[in-house]
Order: structure tokens, then sequence, then C-alpha cells
């Protein structure tokens, strides 16, 4: 019985810079479901912004939108996470000093 011969396949080249950014865009402008929750009863639409391009997003309404504009609000939320953290930390820090004095 003939063993199979496997031939090694060519290693693939490295995409170029221009080719990630274009995969890149292409993901960020499909469509994906999206739904910022809603936490007050009388919410005002987010604005959400990309490159100069906007939208609007009324908390607790589902919508569908092109995945750079979530991207863009879920690393927004992100940021302010931190921030106010870092400013719980400082606050903190501010309190201990005090009360050494």
């Amino acid at each position: 019985m003939a063993e199979e011969v496997k031939t090694a396949e060519k290693p693939k080249k490295p995409m170029s810079p221009k080719e990630i950014a274009q995969l890149l865009n292409d993901r960020g402008e499909e469509y994906v479901d999206f739904l910022i929750p809603r936490t007050g009863v009388d919410q005002k639409p987010e604005l959400i912004g990309v490159n100069g391009e906007f939208i609007r997003v009324r908390p607790g309404e589902p919508v569908r939108v092109r995945r750079k504009f979530v991207e863009a609000w879920e690393n927004a939320q992100a940021q302010e996470r931190e921030a106010w953290r870092t400013q719980m930390r400082a606050q903190e820090a501010g309190s201990r000093a005090l009360a050494e004095l």
C-alpha cells in the first residue's frame, strides 16, 4: 500500500498595514444589534461619533447600527469607569492625608 505524501503549504504572506486597515474598516462597517441600558426614567438619546459621523441612540431601545459605533460607545464607557475609579482613589488618598494631620 502506498503512503500519502503531504506537501508543505506555502507560508502566508504577512498582511500589509493597508490590508490590515481595510480589514478593520470592513469589520467596523458591518451592522450589529445594540442596546444602551436605561439607567433613569427620563434619559436623553446618546450621541455617538466616529470620524465625523454621528448617530443618536435612545437608551432602552434596541437598534441595529454599524459596529464602529458600538465599539466607540463601549470604549467611552470603559474610559468613564476608569476616570471614576481614579477620582475615587484620589479622594480616598486625600481623606487619609487629612486624617493624618
